[in-house]
């Protein structure tokens, strides 16, 4: 009779812990004995609602999932630390390859720019207006037999503006895997062109990014995106 009620009390689950939204840049990483490691694959790591995480390292291979925090144990599933110190503008984790410091990552302060219909015929000036995910939905070729290629015709573009690693965004190829862009955005130029690089050079034409679509063209073939939810 005495068990019982224990038993119950202990049954109860504790909420999930969660790390808060949040942006991160690698800026110190040292050995287990703290000897600082020089280093070039910067980390980028990224917190969002409902335990969803994104990090990769520079030019590396971007892994999203949910993560679990249990105490201090970060699980990613791919990789695991111990986080050492979480204040609002630091962050250190640590395992068996090292610790880990980071600090936020500046491109956090960014905002997607709202166009108002005052604003509807006024041309692509700014990265800024294109910040987001966005899928294609329609494709037109301006000849009936142009060939569609899958390793070439765009999927998905997202951009996240301006970011401490150089980039601008992403462009995903048809048969590209969810984490892997095989392109990304170095600039948007004056002519209103995003200037991309990656598995090849390519010079993508920016026509529209207002009232919610996205227009791009390249090689006769025009692409509509929407930023579905």
């Amino acid at each position: 009779m005495i068990l019982m009620p224990l038993a119950g009390f202990c049954s109860k689950k504790h909420p999930a812990k969660l790390m808060p939204v949040s942006r991160w840049r690698e800026v110190k990483r040292m050995q287990p004995d703290s000897t600082i490691v020089p280093f070039t694959d910067t980390m980028f790591m990224t917190f969002r609602a409902k335990a969803g995480f994104s990090y990769h390292n520079k030019n590396g291979f971007i892994y999203n999932g949910t993560y679990k925090l249990d105490d201090d144990y970060l699980d990613f599933g791919t990789a695991h630390y111990t986080v050492a110190v979480k204040r609002p503008t630091s962050l250190t984790l640590t395992n068996e390859d090292g610790i880990f410091v980071f600090a936020t990552d500046s491109a956090d302060t960014l905002k997607a720019i709202v166009l108002h219909k005052d604003d509807s015929s006024k041309p692509v000036t700014s990265i800024d207006q294109m910040i987001g995910h966005w899928s294609v939905y329609k494709r037109v070729a301006k000849e009936e037999f142009t060939t569609i290629d899958p390793n070439t015709t765009i999927s998905a573009v997202y951009i996240t503006g301006p970011s401490t690693e150089g980039t601008l965004g992403y462009i995903y190829g048809g048969n590209d895997a969810k984490n892997q862009p095989s392109w990304y955005i170095k600039s948007l130029g004056t002519d209103q062109a995003l200037d991309c690089d990656g598995k090849n050079l390519r010079i993508i034409k920016v026509l529209r990014c207002q009232d919610g679509e996205l227009i791009l063209e390249e090689n006769d073939i025009k692409y509509y995106f929407k930023q579905f939810k």
